[in-house]
Order: structure tokens, then C-alpha cells, then sequence
């Protein structure tokens, strides 16, 4: 299930990068849309390998205290 999920989150990581990287070579609203877009996703990644480490420090610091 592990190995899913990375792959899916690598998927998403180069789909979201494309977005990007097509948004930049061309011109208009539309495409600054576009490039947003595939901010967002990397963001939505980056919170979500965050949220893992963020909840196991939290779990730690309550058996501490």
C-alpha cells in the first residue's frame, strides 16, 4: 500500500511540474490558471508528506508530558 501511494504521489509531483512548466511557455489568463493549478498540487503534496511527521512529533511530545 506504501509503495501505491508513492508512486501515485510521484505521478501527481510530475503532473503537477508539467503544469507548470506548460503554463510558463505561453501567454494569457488562462495559462497563469494553469501554472496555479499546478501549484496547488504541489503544495496539496508537501502538506501531505508534512502531515506525517507533524502528527508523530505531536504523539511523542503527549507520552512525554
Amino acid at each position: 500500500m506504501a509503495f501505491l501511494r508513492g508512486v501515485l504521489a510521484f505521478a501527481v509531483f510530475i503532473g503537477c511540474i508539467a503544469l507548470v512548466i506548460v503554463g510558463q511557455q505561453h501567454r494569457g489568463l488562462p495559462w497563469i490558471g494553469v501554472m496555479l493549478l499546478g501549484l496547488a498540487g504541489l503544495l496539496i503534496l508537501l502538506y501531505l508528506y508534512n502531515r506525517r511527521y507533524t502528527r508523530a512529533d505531536k504523539k511523542t511530545k503527549q507520552n512525554r508530558g
